[in-house]
C-alpha cells in the first residue's frame, strides 16, 4: 500500500520531493525498488528511502552535529559492561542494558527507579562524550531533541510516509509528528495486530494513535486479507479481537476458498518433531512449508529429524541445531575422531556435567585431549563413579574410534562416538528411564551425519554447508518473531503449549498477537501442535474456536 501511494504522489505531481521510511535497510531497498518500478526511474531525483536511524543521521551531519565514532552494538555492549563493572552495580547486566535503552527511547529524560541504573548510565554517557562517540540510540535522539529545539530542520520534503508504524517507539512517533507539525504531509501505515516488538519499546496502537490525533489525520480502516484461506482468517480474527488495545476493525478473508486446519497432540517434544516431517514428508513438497515457534530452542527437534531425513531445509533469524549446546558437543567430539580437538572434547564433557574448574584450568595449559583426560582423573576421587566412568569410558572409546575412522568405517565411529555423549549425559538417570529430548536428538543428528560420504571432516563440512544454508530452499525454520511479513502456503506451529505462548514474561496481548502473526502466515495450511510432557494446549487454541479431534 505504502509503494501505491508514494508512486501516485510522485506521478500526478511534478514537483515535491518525498521521503519514506521504514525499519530495516533491507525493507527499505525492497520498498524503494517497488516506488521505482511503479513510477520510473525519473523520479529518483524527488524520492528519499532509508530508515528511521540513516534518515536521521543524515539530518544530524547537515547540521553539524555527528561525533567522529557510531559505535556497532558490540562496541556499545562492552562500553557499558565497563562502566557496569566499574560501579560494581548488584542487577543483572541484562537488566541495566534494558533500562538505558529504555531511557533512550524516550524523548524526556527519564528517571530510573534504581540509582544503581542512574550510575551506570551517567558513566556510559560520560564516557561516550569522552570517547566522541555516540550509539545508534543517540542519532534519532538528538535529531528529534534538535527539531524541538529548532537547532535541527525538518527534512525538506513534501510528503513523509511511515512503513510499519505500529513498531515506532516515543522517539520515532516524536519526530513524525514534529514533522507534521512543521507542514510536512505524513502518512503512517501500519497493523496495531502485528505489533511485536515492545520489548524493544514499540508503542503499538497507542503510538499510531498518538501521531494520528496530534496530527489531526483521516483514519482509514483496511480490515480485508488477502493471504489466507477464509476459515483460517476467520480462527485468527476470533483470536484477536480478544485483545482490548486495538482499533476496532472486523478482518475478513478476500479469498473464498477453506483451507486445512489440523491440531495435534504429541507424547513429547520429539514425537511432535516426528509427527510434524512426516507430514511434511507426505505432502511432497517441502519448500511450501514453514514451521514456526516462540523460540529458537524449540527448533532444534524439529531441525535434528527434516536432518535425519534428509529433507532440505532453511533457518531464518536464528542458529541452527549444530550450533546448539547439543549439536556443537556432537559435533565436538566426533572431530575428535580424526584430529585432536581440546576445545570440542572439553565442550562435549562440560555438556556431560563435569566440573568446569577440572575442565577450565587443564585448557587454559594448552594440554592435548589425552592429557586432558588424565588430568581430569588425577583430580577426580576413587567415590566420584561417575566422573571416573565417563573419562575411561571417553579414554577407551576415542582409541576404537580412530582405528574404526582408519579402516574406513567411518558411520561406525560415529554412531559410537554418539551413543557415548548419549549414554554420558543420561548417566545419572535410571537405567529403565526413556531417553530423554537430547538423547533422542544426538541419535537423529547422528543418523543425518551416517547418511553422508566421506571422512568426519568432509561429513562436518557438508553439514554446515548443505543444512541450514538460507539460500536452499526446502522447509523454513523461523521464530514466531521472524515469520512477520512473510506467508507460505503450508504453516505448523509447534511447541503450542499455555506455558510457552503465551510466555510468563510477556503481556497476554502482545502473546496474542504474536499467535495471530504466526496463524495468518499460512495461505491454505495451518497445523497447531504442542506436547503432552510439556504442557497443556495454549489457551489461545479455544480463544481461536478451534477444537482438537
Amino acid at each position: 500500500m505504502l509503494s501505491a501511494r508514494a508512486a501516485r504522489l510522485l506521478t500526478e505531481n511534478t514537483t515535491g520531493r518525498l521521503c519514506a521510511v521504514t525499519f530495516t535497510r533491507d525493507a527499505a531497498a525492497s520498498l524503494k525498488l517497488r516506488i521505482l518500478e511503479a513510477c520510473g526511474k525519473e523520479v529518483a531525483n524527488r524520492l528519499a528511502v532509508g530508515t528511521f536511524h540513516s534518515i536521521a543521521l543524515n539530518q544530524l551531519r547537515r547540521a553539524g552535529m555527528v561525533t567522529n565514532r557510531l559505535l556497532g552494538d558490540g562496541e556499545r555492549l562492552a562500553l557499558l559492561r565497563r562502566c557496569y563493572l566499574q560501579h560494581k552495580c548488584d542487577l543483572p547486566f541484562e537488566k541495566i542494558v534494558s533500562a538505558i535503552d529504555g531511557a533512550k527511547a524516550s524523548v524526556s529524560p527519564k528517571l530510573f527507579a534504581d540509582s544503581a541504573i542512574e550510575d551506570v548510565y551517567a558513566a556510559y554517557q560520560d564516557a561516550l562524550a569522552a570517547e566522541d562517540s555516540m550509539d545508534f540510540s543517540d542519532i534519532l535522539l538528538l535529531a528529534t531533541r534538535g527539531m524541538a529545539k529548532k537547532t535541527i530542520h525538518p527534512l525538506s520534503v513534501r510528503w513523509l510516509l511511515v512503513d510499519e508504524a505500529q513498531d515506532m517507539d516515543a522517539v520515532q512517533c516524536e519526530w513524525v509528528m514534529l514533522h507534521g507539525k512543521s507542514g510536512v504531509e505524513v502518512t503512517i501505515v501500519g497493523d496495531d495486530d502485528q505489533s511485536l516488538y515492545a520489548f524493544r519499546h514499540a508503542m503499538g496502537y497507542s503510538g499510531m494513535m498518538l501521531v494520528s490525533e496530534t496530527l489531526s489525520s483521516q483514519e482509514i480502516t483496511l480490515p480485508i486479507n488477502y493471504r489466507c484461506a477464509s476459515n483460517i482468517i476467520a480462527h485468527a480474527s476470533a483470536l484477536i479481537s480478544l485483545n482490548q488495545n486495538r482499533a476496532n476493525k472486523a478482518i475478513h478473508a478476500a479469498r473464498g476458498n477453506t483451507g486445512i486446519i489440523g491440531l495435534h497432540r504429541a507424547s513429547d517434544r520429539n514425537h511432535e518433531a516426528e509427527i510434524i516431517c512426516n507430514a511434511i514428508e507426505m505432502s511432497g513438497n517441502p519448500t511450501g512449508w514453514a514451521v514456526l515457534a516462540r523460540s529458537n530452542t524449540l527448533l532444534e527437534s524439529i531441525e535434528a529429524k527434516l536432518a535425519k531425513s534428509q529433507i532440505p531445509y532453511s533457518i531464518s533469524g536464528g542458529k541452527s541445531v549444530w550450533d546448539g549446546v547439543v549439536g556443537s558437543a556432537l559435533v565436538g567430539l566426533i572431530r575428535n575422531i580424526e584430529r585432536d580437538d581440546l576445545t570440542g572434547l572439553a565442550n562435549a564433557l562440560s555438556v556431560c556435567k563435569i566440573q568446569p574448574h577440572l575442565l577450565n584450568h587443564s585448557t587454559d595449559s594448552k594440554k592435548n585431549c589425552t592429557q586432558l583426560l588424565d588430568y581430569i582423573l588425577s583430580q577426580t576421587s576413587e567415590n566420584d563413579e561417575r566422573t571416573r566412568k565417563i573419562i575411561v569410558g571417553l579414554k577407551k572409546g576415542r582409541i576404537d574410534w580412530l582405528g574404526q575412522a582408519k579402516n574406513g568405517q567411518v558411520t561406525l565411529a560415529i554412531y559410537a562416538a554418539a551413543g557415548w555423549l548419549r549414554d554420558s549425559i543420561e548417566r545419572k538417570l535410571p537405567k529403565k528411564t526413556p531417553l530423554n529430548s537430547n538423547g533422542k536428538m544426538i541419535g537423529d543428528l547422528a543418523v543425518a551425519l551416517s547418511k553422508l560420504n566421506g571422512s568426519v571432516a568432509q561429513r562436518l563440512n557438508v553439514i554446515m554447508r548443505k543444512f541450514g544454508d538460507k539460500t536452499s530452499g526446502g522447509v523454513s525454520l523461523l521464530t514466531m518473531h521472524s515469520s512477520k511479513g512473510l506467508e507460505f502456503d503450508n504453516v505448523w506451529i509447534l511447541g503450542a503449549e499455555d506455558n510457552t505462548i503465551p510466555h510468563p514474561d510477556s503481556t497476554e496481548e502482545d502473546e496474542r498477537r504474536l499467535f495471530y502473526v504466526a496463524m495468518t502466515r499460512a495461505r491454505d495450511r495451518l497445523e497447531i501442535s504442542s506436547s503432552i510432557e510439556d504442557g497443556l494446549f495454549t489457551r489461545f487454541v479455544d480463544e481461536a474456536r478451534l477444537q482438537c479431534n
